[in-house]
């Protein structure tokens, strides 16, 4: 910092804080498409493919999508990551743990 002052930050406090996401229960992170960028990674295997095998992942892709769009429309449930639980009640808990 110049002469001691802090400088005020780049982004405004309520374009990144994620508390009120947290206490309404919605996502805080992009974790879905981290998550979809890393099994897209895992189906190419490679970091330079040919337009083919680029393609071929591609069309990979589009038929995990559709089959897990077909068992989300017959109404199975998914539980988005490990530490989801089935008590409504643990993300409240845990807000009040730490903040």
């Amino acid at each position: 910092p110049a002469g001691g002052r802090r400088l005020p930050p780049i982004f405004p406090l309520h374009m990144w804080n994620v508390r009120d996401r947290a206490s309404a229960g919605s996502a805080r992170t992009t974790n879905a498409l981290e998550s979809f960028h890393h099994s897209f990674n895992f189906l190419v295997s490679c970091h330079h493919p040919s337009i083919w095998t680029l393609l071929k992942t591609l069309q990979t892709q589009q038929n995990l999508s559709r089959a897990k769009m077909f068992r989300v429309t017959r109404g199975d449930v998914f539980k988005s990551s490990a530490l989801e639980t089935d008590d409504p009640e643990l993300p409240p808990k845990l807000l009040q743990t730490f903040c």
